[in-house]
């Protein structure tokens, strides 16, 4: 009997200290701080330099650029792109160590259209910037 009388109070103080935790509010509260300075900033991509063109009217006839290479790092290669009069432009990929392109062409074309030249610097984490238009050149 007494055994059965310690089992109970044994269960009853069990349940009494399970209500009365399950009821009772938690009591913590945090309050912590800390400042972080947070600086964010871009590079930008350094377009070609000292770019110049060039067109030797023959009757086929050869355009040309010359410029001094991008100082940004990591530049992977060069678009050349040849700006038409009408609206048309002709493009053309380039490694990352060319400072120079030409093509021939035939005479009509630079004769009926003026042409301009322009060259994109590529990076390998993909930003480009094109440089500005040469000056326009026509037979």
């Amino acid at each position: 009997m007494i055994s059965i009388r310690n089992a109970l109070l044994v269960l009853g103080l069990t349940t009494a200290v399970a209500v009365g935790t399950a009821a009772a509010p938690a009591g913590a509260t945090l309050a912590d701080s800390a400042g972080v300075a947070t600086a964010i900033s871009t590079n930008t991509v350094a377009p070609v330099t000292t770019l110049a063109g060039a067109l030797d009217c023959k009757p086929t006839s050869t355009m040309s650029a010359t410029w001094t290479r991008s100082t940004t790092a990591r530049v992977s290669g060069y678009t050349v792109k040849v700006h038409f009069s009408d609206g048309f432009v002709q493009t053309v990929e380039l490694p990352a160590s060319a400072a120079s392109w030409s093509a021939t062409i035939d005479k009509y074309y630079v004769t009926a259209y003026s042409v301009q030249y322009s060259v994109t610097t590529k990076t390998d984490y993909g930003w480009t910037k094109e440089s500005a238009k040469t000056a326009a050149f026509q037979c």
